[in-house]
Protein backbone atom coordinates (compact mmCIF):
# COMPACT_ATOMS: atom_id res chain seq x y z
CA UNK A 1 0.00 0.00 0.00
CA UNK A 2 1.47 3.36 -1.03
CA UNK A 3 0.79 6.69 0.66
CA UNK A 4 -0.12 9.44 -1.73
CA UNK A 5 2.62 11.75 -0.47
CA UNK A 6 2.15 14.71 -2.81
CA UNK A 7 4.88 17.36 -2.70
CA UNK A 8 5.33 20.12 -5.26
CA UNK A 9 7.94 22.87 -5.56
CA UNK A 10 8.02 25.46 -8.34
CA UNK A 11 10.84 28.07 -8.64
CA UNK A 12 10.62 30.68 -11.36
CA UNK A 13 12.97 33.61 -11.94
CA UNK A 14 12.26 35.94 -14.85
CA UNK A 15 9.38 37.91 -16.36
CA UNK A 16 5.83 36.90 -17.29
CA UNK A 17 5.76 34.06 -14.69
CA UNK A 18 2.70 31.89 -14.09
CA UNK A 19 2.38 28.71 -12.00
CA UNK A 20 -0.51 26.31 -11.37
CA UNK A 21 -0.37 23.41 -8.91
CA UNK A 22 -3.29 21.04 -8.27
CA UNK A 23 -2.88 18.18 -5.80
CA UNK A 24 -5.53 15.66 -4.81
CA UNK A 25 -4.50 13.04 -2.26
CA UNK A 26 -3.42 12.79 1.34
CA UNK A 27 -0.20 14.40 2.51
CA UNK A 28 -0.14 17.44 0.21
CA UNK A 29 2.57 20.08 0.39
CA UNK A 30 3.21 22.89 -2.07
CA UNK A 31 5.88 25.59 -2.38
CA UNK A 32 5.94 28.20 -5.16
CA UNK A 33 8.67 30.86 -5.42
CA UNK A 34 8.45 33.40 -8.22
CA UNK A 35 10.96 36.24 -8.62
CA UNK A 36 10.18 38.43 -11.62
CA UNK A 37 7.54 40.68 -13.04
CA UNK A 38 4.11 39.53 -14.15
CA UNK A 39 3.78 36.78 -11.52
CA UNK A 40 0.61 34.75 -11.10
CA UNK A 41 0.04 31.61 -9.05
CA UNK A 42 -2.84 29.23 -8.35
CA UNK A 43 -2.62 26.31 -5.92
CA UNK A 44 -5.44 23.83 -5.38
CA UNK A 45 -4.99 21.13 -2.75
CA UNK A 46 -7.75 18.67 -1.97
CA UNK A 47 -6.83 16.05 0.63
CA UNK A 48 -5.80 15.81 4.26
CA UNK A 49 -2.51 17.23 5.55
CA UNK A 50 -2.45 20.26 3.25
CA UNK A 51 0.15 22.96 3.55
CA UNK A 52 1.20 25.74 1.21
CA UNK A 53 3.69 28.55 0.84
CA UNK A 54 3.87 31.07 -2.01
CA UNK A 55 6.58 33.73 -2.32
CA UNK A 56 6.34 36.32 -5.08
CA UNK A 57 8.73 39.25 -5.64
CA UNK A 58 8.11 41.73 -8.45
CA UNK A 59 5.15 43.48 -10.02
CA UNK A 60 1.62 42.44 -10.82
CA UNK A 61 1.66 39.57 -8.30
CA UNK A 62 -1.46 37.50 -8.04
CA UNK A 63 -1.97 34.39 -5.95
CA UNK A 64 -4.94 32.09 -5.36
CA UNK A 65 -4.80 29.14 -2.97
CA UNK A 66 -7.65 26.70 -2.32
CA UNK A 67 -7.32 24.03 0.34
CA UNK A 68 -10.13 21.56 0.86
CA UNK A 69 -9.60 18.88 3.47
CA UNK A 70 -8.31 18.65 7.02
CA UNK A 71 -5.24 19.94 8.79
CA UNK A 72 -4.90 22.87 6.32
CA UNK A 73 -2.13 25.29 7.07
CA UNK A 74 -0.26 28.20 5.55
CA UNK A 75 3.35 29.09 6.20
CA UNK A 76 4.55 25.75 7.46
CA UNK A 77 5.32 24.96 11.07
CA UNK A 78 6.77 28.42 11.61
CA UNK A 79 3.37 29.94 10.73
CA UNK A 80 4.96 33.09 9.35
CA UNK A 81 2.81 33.37 6.24
CA UNK A 82 1.12 31.35 3.59
CA UNK A 83 1.55 33.91 0.81
CA UNK A 84 4.30 36.53 0.63
CA UNK A 85 4.06 39.21 -2.04
CA UNK A 86 6.52 42.09 -2.50
CA UNK A 87 5.75 44.61 -5.21
CA UNK A 88 2.80 46.61 -6.49
CA UNK A 89 -0.79 45.78 -7.41
CA UNK A 90 -0.59 42.50 -5.48
CA UNK A 91 -3.66 40.31 -5.09
CA UNK A 92 -3.93 37.29 -2.81
CA UNK A 93 -6.89 35.03 -2.09
CA UNK A 94 -6.76 32.02 0.25
CA UNK A 95 -9.65 29.64 0.86
CA UNK A 96 -9.65 26.85 3.46
CA UNK A 97 -12.51 24.38 3.63
CA UNK A 98 -12.11 21.75 6.29
CA UNK A 99 -10.62 21.29 9.74
CA UNK A 100 -7.69 22.79 11.66
CA UNK A 101 -7.35 25.59 9.11
CA UNK A 102 -4.63 28.20 9.25
CA UNK A 103 -3.67 30.84 6.70
CA UNK A 104 -1.52 33.95 6.46
CA UNK A 105 -0.74 36.63 3.89
CA UNK A 106 2.01 39.26 3.88
CA UNK A 107 2.06 42.02 1.26
CA UNK A 108 4.63 44.78 0.86
CA UNK A 109 3.96 47.46 -1.73
CA UNK A 110 1.05 49.55 -2.96
CA UNK A 111 -2.48 48.78 -4.18
CA UNK A 112 -2.49 45.45 -2.36
CA UNK A 113 -5.56 43.30 -1.93
CA UNK A 114 -5.74 40.25 0.33
CA UNK A 115 -8.62 37.91 1.16
CA UNK A 116 -8.73 34.94 3.54
CA UNK A 117 -11.88 32.81 3.51
CA UNK A 118 -12.21 29.93 5.99
CA UNK A 119 -15.11 27.54 6.48
CA UNK A 120 -14.93 24.76 9.05
CA UNK A 121 -13.53 24.02 12.46
CA UNK A 122 -10.33 25.33 14.09
CA UNK A 123 -9.91 28.36 11.83
CA UNK A 124 -7.37 30.95 12.69
CA UNK A 125 -5.70 33.31 10.31
CA UNK A 126 -2.15 32.41 11.11
CA UNK A 127 -1.09 31.93 14.70
CA UNK A 128 0.61 34.63 16.70
CA UNK A 129 1.86 36.47 13.62
CA UNK A 130 -0.93 37.80 11.44
CA UNK A 131 -3.76 36.81 9.25
CA UNK A 132 -3.08 39.59 6.79
CA UNK A 133 -0.06 41.88 7.06
CA UNK A 134 0.09 44.78 4.64
CA UNK A 135 2.89 47.33 4.39
CA UNK A 136 2.20 50.09 1.87
CA UNK A 137 -0.61 52.30 0.62
CA UNK A 138 -4.12 51.68 -0.69
CA UNK A 139 -4.28 48.31 1.04
CA UNK A 140 -7.43 46.24 1.28
CA UNK A 141 -7.81 43.32 3.71
CA UNK A 142 -10.75 40.95 4.08
CA UNK A 143 -10.98 37.99 6.47
CA UNK A 144 -14.11 35.80 6.54
CA UNK A 145 -14.48 32.90 8.95
CA UNK A 146 -17.54 30.64 9.25
CA UNK A 147 -17.55 27.90 11.93
CA UNK A 148 -16.00 27.04 14.83
CA UNK A 149 -12.98 28.21 16.89
CA UNK A 150 -12.30 31.29 14.77
CA UNK A 151 -9.47 33.73 15.35
CA UNK A 152 -8.46 36.51 12.98
CA UNK A 153 -5.86 39.23 12.87
CA UNK A 154 -4.72 41.89 10.40
CA UNK A 155 -2.03 44.59 10.47
CA UNK A 156 -1.96 47.47 8.03
CA UNK A 157 0.82 50.06 7.79
CA UNK A 158 0.42 52.86 5.28
CA UNK A 159 -2.25 55.18 3.93
CA UNK A 160 -5.76 54.66 2.57
CA UNK A 161 -6.07 51.26 4.23
CA UNK A 162 -9.38 49.51 4.76
CA UNK A 163 -10.35 46.22 6.35
CA UNK A 164 -13.32 43.92 6.91
CA UNK A 165 -13.39 40.97 9.32
CA UNK A 166 -16.50 38.79 9.34
CA UNK A 167 -16.92 35.91 11.77
CA UNK A 168 -19.95 33.69 12.19
CA UNK A 169 -20.07 30.80 14.60
CA UNK A 170 -18.59 29.68 17.92
CA UNK A 171 -15.46 30.92 19.64
CA UNK A 172 -14.77 34.08 17.65
CA UNK A 173 -11.96 36.52 18.35
CA UNK A 174 -10.80 39.27 16.00
CA UNK A 175 -8.29 42.09 16.08
CA UNK A 176 -7.07 44.74 13.66
CA UNK A 177 -4.30 47.35 13.76
CA UNK A 178 -3.97 50.24 11.33
CA UNK A 179 -1.15 52.79 11.27
CA UNK A 180 -1.35 55.51 8.64
CA UNK A 181 -3.70 58.05 7.13
CA UNK A 182 -7.27 57.75 5.92
CA UNK A 183 -7.73 54.35 7.56
CA UNK A 184 -11.21 52.91 7.61
CA UNK A 185 -13.10 49.79 8.54
CA UNK A 186 -15.75 48.39 6.25
CA UNK A 187 -14.76 50.03 2.98
CA UNK A 188 -16.61 52.83 1.27
CA UNK A 189 -19.93 51.58 2.61
CA UNK A 190 -18.61 51.92 6.19
CA UNK A 191 -20.85 49.10 7.37
CA UNK A 192 -18.37 47.55 9.77
CA UNK A 193 -14.77 46.83 10.35
CA UNK A 194 -15.48 43.72 12.45
CA UNK A 195 -18.77 41.82 12.34
CA UNK A 196 -19.29 38.84 14.65
CA UNK A 197 -22.40 36.65 14.85
CA UNK A 198 -22.46 33.94 17.60
CA UNK A 199 -20.98 32.86 20.40
CA UNK A 200 -18.02 33.89 22.63
CA UNK A 201 -17.24 36.97 20.57
CA UNK A 202 -14.39 39.35 21.27
CA UNK A 203 -13.41 42.16 18.93
CA UNK A 204 -10.75 44.82 19.15
CA UNK A 205 -9.57 47.42 16.66
CA UNK A 206 -6.82 50.02 16.84
CA UNK A 207 -6.20 52.92 14.47
CA UNK A 208 -3.18 55.24 14.64
CA UNK A 209 -3.14 58.07 12.09
CA UNK A 210 -5.45 60.62 10.48
CA UNK A 211 -9.05 60.46 9.29
CA UNK A 212 -9.58 57.21 11.17
CA UNK A 213 -12.77 55.24 10.98
CA UNK A 214 -13.69 51.91 12.50
CA UNK A 215 -16.78 49.89 13.29
CA UNK A 216 -17.83 46.76 15.14
CA UNK A 217 -21.10 44.83 15.04
CA UNK A 218 -21.74 41.85 17.32
CA UNK A 219 -24.93 39.81 17.52
CA UNK A 220 -25.10 37.07 20.13
CA UNK A 221 -23.62 35.79 23.28
CA UNK A 222 -20.57 36.79 25.33
CA UNK A 223 -19.79 39.91 23.31
CA UNK A 224 -16.97 42.28 24.10
CA UNK A 225 -15.70 45.03 21.83
CA UNK A 226 -13.02 47.68 22.07
CA UNK A 227 -11.90 50.39 19.63
CA UNK A 228 -8.79 52.52 20.26
CA UNK A 229 -7.95 55.36 17.91
CA UNK A 230 -5.05 57.80 18.27
CA UNK A 231 -4.81 60.56 15.65
CA UNK A 232 -7.05 63.07 13.93
CA UNK A 233 -10.51 62.84 12.42
CA UNK A 234 -11.45 59.84 14.55
CA UNK A 235 -14.94 58.46 14.34
CA UNK A 236 -16.14 55.01 15.17
CA UNK A 237 -17.74 54.19 11.85
CA UNK A 238 -19.93 56.62 10.06
CA UNK A 239 -23.68 56.59 10.34
CA UNK A 240 -23.90 52.91 11.19
CA UNK A 241 -22.20 52.09 14.45
CA UNK A 242 -19.06 52.42 16.43
CA UNK A 243 -19.96 49.42 18.53
CA UNK A 244 -23.32 47.77 17.97
CA UNK A 245 -24.21 44.72 20.06
CA UNK A 246 -27.44 42.74 20.33
CA UNK A 247 -27.46 40.06 23.14
CA UNK A 248 -25.96 38.78 25.72
CA UNK A 249 -23.03 39.62 28.05
CA UNK A 250 -22.26 42.86 26.25
CA UNK A 251 -19.31 45.05 27.07
CA UNK A 252 -18.10 47.97 24.98
CA UNK A 253 -15.27 50.46 25.14
CA UNK A 254 -14.19 53.26 22.80
CA UNK A 255 -11.06 55.31 23.46
CA UNK A 256 -10.18 58.14 21.09
CA UNK A 257 -7.26 60.51 21.72
CA UNK A 258 -7.04 63.49 19.32
CA UNK A 259 -8.84 65.44 17.34
CA UNK A 260 -12.31 65.33 15.68
CA UNK A 261 -13.65 62.50 17.81
CA UNK A 262 -17.11 61.01 17.45
CA UNK A 263 -18.19 57.82 19.22
CA UNK A 264 -21.30 55.69 19.13
CA UNK A 265 -22.37 52.69 21.24
CA UNK A 266 -25.65 50.80 21.08
CA UNK A 267 -26.32 47.70 23.16
CA UNK A 268 -29.65 45.85 23.36
CA UNK A 269 -29.80 43.07 26.02
CA UNK A 270 -28.34 41.75 28.58
CA UNK A 271 -25.51 42.68 30.99
CA UNK A 272 -24.55 45.88 29.22
CA UNK A 273 -21.58 47.99 30.19
CA UNK A 274 -20.20 50.85 28.12
CA UNK A 275 -17.15 53.06 28.61
CA UNK A 276 -16.15 55.90 26.31
CA UNK A 277 -13.02 58.03 26.83
CA UNK A 278 -12.29 60.90 24.48
CA UNK A 279 -9.45 63.35 25.09
CA UNK A 280 -9.08 66.19 22.57
CA UNK A 281 -10.88 68.12 20.63
CA UNK A 282 -14.35 68.13 19.01
CA UNK A 283 -15.74 65.26 21.07
CA UNK A 284 -19.25 63.89 20.65
CA UNK A 285 -20.46 60.70 22.33
CA UNK A 286 -23.71 58.75 22.15
CA UNK A 287 -24.53 55.66 24.27
CA UNK A 288 -27.85 53.85 24.17
CA UNK A 289 -28.44 50.68 26.20
CA UNK A 290 -31.72 48.80 26.31
CA UNK A 291 -32.11 45.97 28.81
CA UNK A 292 -30.83 44.49 32.09
CA UNK A 293 -27.70 45.52 34.01
CA UNK A 294 -26.95 48.77 32.20
CA UNK A 295 -23.93 50.80 33.16
CA UNK A 296 -22.28 53.68 31.34
CA UNK A 297 -19.22 55.84 31.89
CA UNK A 298 -18.34 58.71 29.55
CA UNK A 299 -15.23 60.82 30.16
CA UNK A 300 -14.54 63.65 27.75
CA UNK A 301 -11.64 65.97 28.53
CA UNK A 302 -11.24 68.79 25.98
CA UNK A 303 -12.90 70.78 23.96
CA UNK A 304 -16.33 70.87 22.29
CA UNK A 305 -17.80 68.04 24.36
CA UNK A 306 -21.32 66.70 23.92
CA UNK A 307 -22.68 63.50 25.49
CA UNK A 308 -26.07 61.79 25.48
CA UNK A 309 -26.75 58.55 27.39
CA UNK A 310 -30.14 56.79 27.21
CA UNK A 311 -30.55 53.66 29.31
CA UNK A 312 -33.84 51.77 29.37
CA UNK A 313 -34.39 48.87 31.73
CA UNK A 314 -33.19 47.52 35.08
CA UNK A 315 -29.96 48.38 36.92
CA UNK A 316 -29.23 51.69 35.22
CA UNK A 317 -26.32 53.79 36.35
CA UNK A 318 -24.58 56.58 34.50
CA UNK A 319 -21.59 58.75 35.18
CA UNK A 320 -20.50 61.54 32.83
CA UNK A 321 -17.48 63.73 33.47
CA UNK A 322 -16.68 66.46 30.97
CA UNK A 323 -13.74 68.69 31.79
CA UNK A 324 -13.25 71.51 29.27
CA UNK A 325 -14.98 73.67 27.26
CA UNK A 326 -18.37 73.73 25.52
CA UNK A 327 -19.79 70.87 27.57
CA UNK A 328 -23.34 69.65 27.25
CA UNK A 329 -24.83 66.44 28.64
CA UNK A 330 -28.18 64.65 28.49
CA UNK A 331 -28.87 61.49 30.53
CA UNK A 332 -32.27 59.79 30.41
CA UNK A 333 -32.84 56.56 32.33
CA UNK A 334 -36.15 54.69 32.36
CA UNK A 335 -36.74 51.67 34.58
CA UNK A 336 -35.76 50.53 38.10
CA UNK A 337 -32.60 51.37 40.02
CA UNK A 338 -31.51 54.65 38.44
CA UNK A 339 -28.46 56.50 39.53
CA UNK A 340 -26.68 59.35 37.79
CA UNK A 341 -23.73 61.62 38.38
CA UNK A 342 -22.73 64.35 35.96
CA UNK A 343 -19.72 66.55 36.66
CA UNK A 344 -18.86 69.27 34.19
CA UNK A 345 -15.88 71.48 34.95
CA UNK A 346 -15.14 74.29 32.52
CA UNK A 347 -16.96 76.65 30.40
CA UNK A 348 -20.41 76.50 28.83
CA UNK A 349 -21.93 73.64 30.80
CA UNK A 350 -25.52 72.47 30.28
CA UNK A 351 -26.91 69.29 31.81
CA UNK A 352 -30.29 67.51 31.71
CA UNK A 353 -30.98 64.32 33.67
CA UNK A 354 -34.38 62.60 33.50
CA UNK A 355 -35.01 59.40 35.44
CA UNK A 356 -38.38 57.62 35.31
CA UNK A 357 -40.24 54.76 36.96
Amino acid sequence: MFAQSNVSTVDQTGAMNAATVAQTGTMNDSDVDQVGDENSSATDQNGTSNQFKVNQYGLQNESTVDQDGSRNLGGGTSLIWGTLQIGERNTSATTSNGNDNNAGTRQEGADNNATIYQVGNNNNANGSWWGIYQLGDANDATIEQFGDDNYAHSDQYGDDNQFIITQSGANNYATNYQDGNRNSGGGVSLIWGINQVGYDNTATSSSVGDDNNSGTGQYGDANLASIDQVGNGNMANGGYFGIYQVGDLNDASIVQLGDYNTANTEQYGDENISTTDQEGDSNVSFTYQDGFANNSDVDQLGDVNTSAVYQTGTSNMSMVLQDGNLNMSTVSQTGLTHSSMVTQIGDSNISTVTQND
